[in-house]
């Protein structure tokens, strides 16, 4: 699927947990996005699969979101995460600008759980009104996919450093437009 020399493989863990509470279980095995916190190598705690001789890393980062009812109206948490137990790297991607590459991707992840914020503050769902609600989140996290594939796609998994430079600033850019819609809890 993926070689080598194409540098770090991002495949995107998605996991969607639905929880029927608006609060969040702390693990050491999970990072939640935090300006103040980058990755680095040693939070790849997966154990490397060599029977896939192509792919040098695997990042697993997510966007969950928890959700209930509280006054008639649904009531939800979103936040960006890393799994630190499904993620892992082999010894030869073990390099400063692939690991820039791999916090790229958990940067993604966190624009798209800003832009998951803000449009549903735009809008109100009200309790029996899951089903929709789901369906709203999902069209987003699909766009979230998307952009995941798109940065791959135009970096060649990291090797087109020009490239790669360009979309670190485009999405820091992007982060900064949405700052009022960041997780205040992180």
């Amino acid at each position: 699927m993926f070689h080598k020399k194409t540098g770090l493989l991002w495949v995107i863990g998605m996991m969607i947990i639905i929880g029927l509470t608006s609060s969040t279980n702390k693990s050491p095995d999970i990072i939640y996005w935090n300006a103040d916190q980058q990755l680095s190598w040693q939070d790849f705690k997966g154990h490397p699969q060599y029977q896939y001789r192509d792919i040098s890393a695997i990042t697993s980062s997510g966007i969950v979101h928890y959700k209930g009812c509280k006054d008639g109206q649904i009531n939800y948490k979103v936040q960006a995460y890393f799994e630190k137990k499904e993620s892992w790297v082999k010894a030869e991607a073990l390099t400063r600008h692939h690991l820039e590459h791999e916090q790229i991707h958990f940067d993604i992840t966190e624009l798209y759980a800003r832009k998951l914020r803000k449009a549903l503050s735009q809008r109100d769902f009200y309790c029996g009104e899951e089903a929709a609600f789901e369906t709203f989140v999902e069209a987003v996290l699909g766009n979230w996919q998307a952009e995941q594939q798109a940065y791959d796609m135009l970096t060649h998994h990291s090797l087109d450093k020009e490239q790669q430079k360009e979309w670190y600033h485009k999405i820091a850019m992007e982060l900064s437009l949405l700052e009022d819609f960041k997780d205040l809890e992180n």
